[in-house]
């Protein structure tokens, strides 16, 4: 039996947002267009079953803007007062000229979510080991560093005491190195590692 169950929010952000496709990051690969929204669905997927397969509650947003998201994902904390919580703004990274890390970015005023970052980018890079180059964490804030990534999570930070919030940017969509990431197998290592993650922050 574990020690302590964890509740688990998976944000699906770029989908959902009102009166706006936006599908996020993307790729042509092998004769077609590979979506950030498409890649993100199947390692929330995978994430959710092994969690709930441990016996930890899962919640998965998938519409509203980014604030509403947030408020959504601390109301689920309120109701909960004895649980941790954990929120993953859920993202595929591009851009990145070849890079082939994966990355963990939490609020730099929150200890928790540092906490929640660095168990998360622990797990991603034990189980992708030979594919990222390294799993790296960075604190974000706003009109600072990683500003936009800070916007994901932003409302986190004022919300119950026990919730802890991270943007989760697992590899590059666009990188060659990460090509057999865009793979089901590939999104499966990386929907288990979030999983892991999330149970060992939570001391389950």
């Amino acid at each position: 039996q574990r020690d302590r169950l964890v509740i688990v929010v998976l944000d699906r952000q770029h989908y959902g947002k009102p009166d706006r496709d936006d599908k996020g990051a993307q790729v042509e690969h092998d004769g077609r267009t590979i979506y950030e929204i498409d890649l993100t669905a199947i390692y929330i997927e995978h994430a959710t079953s092994l969690l709930v397969a441990e016996g930890h509650t899962v919640h998965v947003l998938d519409s509203g803007w980014y604030a509403e998201r947030n408020d959504r994902g601390s109301e689920i904390a309120r109701q909960t007062p004895g649980e941790p919580v954990a929120y993953i703004a859920c993202h595929v990274n591009a851009g990145g000229n070849g890079a082939a890390y994966g990355l963990t970015l939490h609020d730099e005023r929150s200890t928790g979510g540092r906490m929640l970052a660095e168990s998360v980018a622990d797990a991603l890079g034990g189980a992708t080991a030979g594919i990222l180059d390294r799993s790296i964490v960075r604190p974000c804030s706003r009109g600072g560093d990683w500003g936009a990534a800070f916007s994901t999570i932003a409302g986190i930070y004022d919300g119950p005491v026990n919730i802890s919030g991270v943007c989760f940017e697992p590899f590059f969509i666009d990188s060659p190195a990460h090509a057999q990431l865009l793979t089901d197998d590939g999104l499966r290592l990386i929907g288990q590692a979030l999983a892991v993650g999330c149970m060992s922050w939570a001391g389950g």
